[in-house]
């Protein structure tokens, strides 16, 4: 039977890093195609209303997804550290306990998105030509949770066992399903918003299954028949540990996203376009440094399993590095070309305008979460989730949110302001990372 385990404990830390890390890459460039080819197809085939739908509510439903990708960091960090420390016969168990979360997290969410989807929408001044396609938009997705809890949560697994190829081949098949829906629902048969959406949930769910019916025939520590979901609480336990603040983290960050959202969707319909643009563009450049994120939490929870801390020392290193020099491409990227990289997606000269003036400050946040990304990686890795939720509340509601508001409300700067606002919150995730770093403290309980 073919294994999916990979020790990450032996070898060289930066090869081992590389390669871990690549299809990392690959597998976050096909799962952002989701949003990408979504608001790419839309924009060809619908118009600027339905632009603005699927921008507004895609940033909602993410922030939503965090919460699930917050139990899959629980699980990559426990599952990484008892397989670093040789540890086989508990994965079994953690598995089980995992997924079990997994469903009750996802159906919750569905309900959850169900009930709130209006109140969210008019609560961040979503256009009124927007708001049908919007509000269809976030309740279609919302079926998909169980879907994406189940992924999500897989893949954690993997990656804390080593396996970051298996995501990769995952994702690639649901970004397949996903391209062929959007052309047929939305250019083929006019559907906007609702198509998107539609395309999107048919891809997850196949995505699911096929996830399933590959590791079962590998040597993966749960089998997925229905008497093998439980829940042990001693398993849970670390698993909630690590995963909920992580969660949270995640979830506050992005609901400081929407909140952003609705300060520059009063500016209109072009400005709420543009920055829908343009956070998807974030996506894309931020993809290295998203995958230095997980193969660095993963490496190094291996590594603090197997007691070889300086190995988890160098993972930091060499990982920041890497990502800081792709962060580099992407940002003289939005420095020399802001009007062509805005002009991919729409060609409505109003909303390029207002994207080259939030484009000015923005870009400098590539370069910023290159560093903070990475260390926030290694912080999970070690167990410590708990610092980086206080890092993220701080860095984002007592800078990032207030920031944004001085510059619009005090200064009048739109949405250039509030492009030169961003990036100040990741300076102080910085700051206090590497000062956690630095201090040592992170050696104390880094064992689960």
């Amino acid at each position: 039977m073919k294994t999916i385990e990979n020790d990450l404990t032996q070898g060289s830390v930066f090869r081992k890093l590389w390669r871990f890390t690549l299809p990392l890459i690959g597998a976050n460039l096909l799962q952002t195609l989701y949003g990408m080819v979504d608001l790419y197809i839309v924009g060809r085939f619908a118009d600027t209303a339905d632009v603005s739908a699927v921008s507004v509510s895609f940033t909602v439903i993410s922030t939503f997804l965090m919460l699930l990708i917050g139990l899959a960091v629980g699980a990559t960090v426990v599952i990484g550290q008892r397989f670093g420390a040789g540890d086989r016969g508990v994965l079994a168990p953690v598995a089980a306990t995992a997924f079990s979360i997994a469903w009750i997290a996802g159906a919750g969410l569905m309900v959850l998105i169900a009930a709130l989807t209006v109140p969210i929408l008019r609560w961040i001044h979503t256009p009124a030509e927007a708001m049908p396609g919007a509000t269809a938009y976030m309740l279609i997705c919302s079926v998909g949770f169980n879907f994406l809890a189940v992924y999500n949560v897989l893949s954690g697994i993997l990656r804390g066992m080593g396996d970051s190829k298996s995501p990769m081949l995952f994702v690639a098949v649901s970004s397949l399903v996903n391209i062929v829906g959007d052309v047929i629902l939305i250019g083929g048969l006019g559907m906007g918003a609702a198509g998107a959406a539609i395309a999107t949930v048919f891809a997850q769910l196949l995505c699911m299954v096929f996830a399933i019916l590959y590791v079962k025939k590998r040597d993966f520590p749960f089998d997925f028949r229905p008497k093998s979901f439980r829940l042990e609480k001693k398993e849970a336990g670390p698993l909630l540990r690590i995963g909920v603040p992580v969660a949270l983290q995640e979830v506050l960050v992005m609901f400081s996203f929407i909140i952003l959202e609705g300060i520059i969707n009063q500016y209109g319909l072009h400005a709420s376009a543009a920055a829908g643009i343009l956070d998807k563009v974030f996506l894309v450049a931020t993809i290295p440094t998203n995958a230095f994120h997980s193969s660095i939490s993963a490496m190094v929870a291996q590594n603090i399993g197997a007691r070889a801390q300086d190995r988890a020392v160098r993972c930091l290193w060499y990982g920041s590095l890497l990502s800081l020099i792709f962060a580099a491409a992407f940002f003289l990227l939005g420095l020399c070309f802001p009007a062509q990289v805005i002009g991919v997606f729409t060609k409505d000269p109003g909303v390029i305008e207002e994207g080259v003036r939030y484009y000015a400050g923005y870009k400098y946040d590539y370069l910023l979460c290159s560093l903070a990304f990475c260390i926030n990686g290694f912080i999970n890795g070690t167990g410590h989730t708990r610092l980086t939720l206080i890092n993220n509340i701080i860095s984002t509601y007592a800078i990032r949110i207030p920031a944004c508001l001085i510059a619009e409300k005090l200064w009048h700067a739109g949405l250039l302001g509030i492009g030169y606002a961003l990036p100040v919150a990741t300076v102080i995730q910085i700051i206090v990372g590497y000062a956690f770093f630095f201090s040592g403290r992170w050696r104390k309980d880094a064992l689960l």
